[in-house]
């Protein structure tokens, strides 16, 4: 999911998650933002094929 502008969602992330995405992160050397958007897009898609095999 790519977006010619920028969305921003304003919400309070947990310290904990905060530092776990920082952890995890680091190890896959980028930050947690592109990690956090990542699994966001990932966790989107397989909603989406999910949704789209109950209609079969």
């Amino acid at each position: 999911m790519t977006y010619s502008n920028k969305i921003k969602f304003h919400y309070d992330v947990p310290a904990y998650i905060k530092k776990q995405l920082a952890e995890v992160a680091n190890e896959l050397d980028m930050t947690a933002t592109e990690l956090l958007s990542q699994t966001i897009e990932e966790e989107y898609e397989r909603v989406k094929i999910e949704k789209n095999e109950t209609k079969l």
